[in-house]
């Protein structure tokens, strides 16, 4: 497992632990002291995420939140896409 930090400039810090295999995430955890609401959405972006190929990471997110009546304190939907690429570099 892959594991990063990010702290949004202003914002909350944010934390990424994935998996990945065959080029796509086979495992990912998000988690930190920002602030989603409803709160269980978190669980739905972590399984929009789980079997994504590498490459299509920001349309999935970007996806995710346009799609979605979602409300994000602390971070921007930019910053998983971020932090999660860190933890794959990592």
């Amino acid at each position: 497992m892959k594991r990063a930090e990010y702290k949004v400039p202003g914002g909350k810090l944010l934390a990424a632990e994935v998996q990945e295999k065959g080029g796509a995430l086979s495992s990912v955890k998000l988690v930190g002291d920002f602030f989603m609401h409803p709160e269980e959405a978190i669980m739905s972006l972590e399984e929009a995420l789980t079997g994504s190929p590498l490459g299509e990471i920001d349309e999935r997110v970007e996806s995710f939140f346009a799609e979605g009546d979602i409300i994000l304190y602390g971070v921007a939907p930019g910053d998983f896409v971020k932090v999660i690429r860190l933890a794959l570099a990592s």
